[in-house]
């Protein structure tokens, strides 16, 4: 009987393990990790429009497929379908009286497709150093 329990509990621990390896089993899938297009640099909490603007960009490449698209703060675009292809990823930030305009473009490479934009509007509470840019979040 010890013999036959023992047979009985290795056989169950090999279905076990069979169980916990079937392919496609998994409990959730890994997503990407999102890309960035920030800045860092000090910025006044009292802009005036006659101040320089300020901008970063990059190209980069994306998968079709749908994104979040942030900018630093509040302003998204959730669920954006972009289609395959290389894009120049652009963010600006533009002091006006008291407050700063942040726009960020996705430009794409294919002519038959439009830049896209995501604007926002920043209130400084102090002067310092304050990063700012916008992020895209693969679905997939």
């Amino acid at each position: 009987m010890t013999r036959i329990a023992r047979t009985f509990l290795s056989l169950m621990a090999l279905l076990g393990v069979a169980i916990l390896t079937v392919p496609g089993t998994a409990l959730a899938a890994p997503t990407a990790d999102p890309a960035y297009n920030t800045k860092t640099q000090h910025l006044t909490s009292e802009p005036t429009s006659d101040m320089p603007e300020s901008c970063i960009e990059r190209s980069i490449t994306l998968a079709s497929g749908y994104y979040d698209w942030r900018i630093k703060g509040a302003a998204e675009r959730p669920d954006l379908y972009l289609g395959a292809g290389r894009y120049t990823w652009k963010d600006c930030l533009i002091p006006g009286d008291g407050f700063y305009v942040q726009q960020s473009s996705l430009n794409p490479d294919n002519p038959d497709w439009d830049t896209i934009l995501l604007t926002d509007y920043w209130f400084l509470a102090y002067s310092g150093s304050h990063q700012w840019g916008s992020s895209l979040l693969p679905h997939f």
